[in-house]
């Protein structure tokens, strides 16, 4: 695949910011970022085989599910959604600042570390009452071991909050893929607690998570020591504003809806009976993990990109919104079409081991279907959000409170409605179904801005449509192949048939996607 230097060297009206030793293209940042997260997503697919064949469907862990969503919803959410408020900042500081860059960096590092130690004591404080408030149905031990989890999880929130600061200032400077890599540790150290450890299985794998969360914080700081060392602003380019009150406010809006409709789910979860949030989570765990992790490294690329350019004056398009949309969604839809169709195989591939039987398998492939849709339509909500953030013409704070309200109010009447009769799969279908009114609302507000309406031109990238169709055509055929010749392998399924199917399936629909973009040479920048 051919990729443009247009987001390195910035556009016709705007300069790019800071001389940085590595300068690469937009989608090779992209790759990079998505290698880090793939990484961390091998990792989250062996944590859930380890505890599906250690702990399977049961209080045990329900607990340390519950435990883990609380506090790692609060880390991953304040990881994605600090972002926007952190990469514009230290955007602006990167155009105008040499060694100035380092100091305010660290600066904002501390302030944010001051903010993790005070939202760690409050969740410490409050995982009692947090336990019997979101899950009242778990037994006595269970809610105890809960309890302890999500204290021990919730520790490691000032040294996260940090490295929210010093990754924003790696990927402002053009660095994607070592801050993605080095925060799967935690992932890793879960993994190998959970392999290695007899007693206390639940509690020494939130230990370990703790403790490679100060390594990460760590490490991190040390890159940002030596990228800035070298860093130099770029003459004659005046940086504009960076409305921190602004985009700040917009930003704990963010996180806060982010943690209510987690906190949401894992209620309406809790109240479907034992198992119901393990369910849940390993379902999103294989229905999004991949999707998310490839439209969070789009989407953080294009931020930072147009970031980049609002600060030195630049604007931003609809064309440039939709162009991004269509290269995203061209590239998730093949993944997620993999993942529906081939839901009873993965879950009993990577699930069905030990202690997590037939019924379990059945459970968690029905939901996982469905959860397939969820990625494609948070994703157009989360590109569309991002052009309003980088937008300082808009009122920010009005739109993305009304956004992250009427999302969040859509969700709690439709797992309402849904879950009583459907289930885990009435929350999947709910968070599939609520972006989609959140985006109509934001076009009825945005009308006439000119934010989301005029012309989309698409360059050499348009050939990703045929892609992606060729893409999910090797899927389907690989697949129906298998199916054809399932006698070879027995009556049964087993290991090596799930394996075959998958990979099979996964490389033909690959190598189809790969050959279309080589053929008609498709050329892709996301800026």
């Amino acid at each position: 695949m051919q990729a443009s230097n247009t987001a390195m060297t910035a556009p016709a009206n705007a300069a790019t910011p800071g001389k940085s030793r590595l300068r690469v293209s937009s989608l090779l940042s992209a790759v990079l970022h998505f290698g880090g997260q793939l990484v961390g997503i091998l990792l989250a697919l062996l944590v859930s085989h380890l505890i599906a064949r250690r702990l399977g469907i049961s209080p045990e862990a329900d607990a340390f599910f519950f435990g883990r969503r609380i506090a790692t919803s609060v880390i991953e959410t304040l990881s994605q959604v600090m972002a926007v408020f952190y990469i514009p900042l230290v955007a602006a500081h990167a155009i105008g600042s040499g060694r100035g860059f380092l100091r305010a960096t660290l600066r904002h590092a501390g302030i944010a570390a001051v903010a993790g130690v005070g939202l760690s004591l409050l969740i410490g404080f409050g995982a009692g009452a947090a336990t019997r408030l979101l899950a009242p149905g778990l037994e006595a031990e269970a809610a105890v071991l809960a309890r302890q989890t999500l204290m021990i999880f919730a520790a490691v929130l000032p040294a996260t909050m940090a490295c929210i600061v010093f990754a924003a200032a790696l990927n402002v400077a053009g660095h994607f893929g070592m801050p993605s890599m080095i925060r799967q540790l935690p992932r890793a150290a879960i993994a190998a607690t959970l392999a290695v450890a007899g007693a206390n299985l639940v509690l020494m794998a939130a230990g370990a998570f703790a403790v490679a969360w100060l390594v990460v914080a760590a490490i991190m700081l040390v890159q940002c020591l030596r990228m800035t060392r070298t860093w130099e602003p770029e003459p004659g380019i005046a940086a504009q504003p960076a409305r921190p009150l602004a985009v700040g406010t917009a930003a704990v809006l963010l996180v806060v809806a982010a943690l209510a409709s987690t906190w949401l789910e894992t209620a309406f979860a809790a109240q479907v009976g034992t198992g119901g949030i393990t369910r849940l989570e390993l379902t999103q765990r294989l229905g999004t993990l991949l999707g998310n992790a490839l439209a969070t490294a789009l989407s953080l690329v294009v931020f930072t990109a147009w970031s980049r350019r609002a600060a030195a004056g630049g604007r931003i398009l609809a064309s440039d919104l939709w162009r991004n949309v269509f290269i995203g969604l061209a590239l998730l839809l093949p993944v997620q079409v993999y993942v529906a169709l081939h839901s009873p195989t993965l879950v009993s591939f990577l699930l069905g081991h030990g202690r997590f039987g037939d019924k379990d398998v059945q459970d968690v492939a029905e939901s996982l279907r469905w959860m397939t849709l969820a990625p494609l339509s948070a994703f157009v909500l989360r590109m569309v959000l991002v052009r309003i953030l980088v937008d300082r013409a808009l009122p920010v704070v009005r739109l993305v409170a009304i956004g992250v309200s009427v999302d969040t109010g859509v969700k709690f009447l439709l797992f309402l409605w849904l879950t009583p009769a459907l289930g885990v799969n009435g929350i999947v279908l709910g968070q599939a179904i609520s972006p989609l009114v959140t985006l109509a609302l934001l076009a009825g507000l945005l009308r006439g801005r000119g934010v989301l309406v005029g012309p989309v031109r698409l360059g050499r990238e348009s050939g990703l449509a045929v892609a992606a169709m060729a893409a999910i055509a090797g899927i389907i055929l690989a697949s129906v192949s298998m199916f054809a010749f399932s006698g070879v392998f027995g009556p049964d399924p087993s290991a090596a048939s799930d394996f075959t199917t998958l990979a099979l399936s996964g490389l033909l629909g690959l190598g189809l996607f790969f050959v279309s973009i080589k053929v008609l040479r498709v050329s892709v920048a996301l800026d």
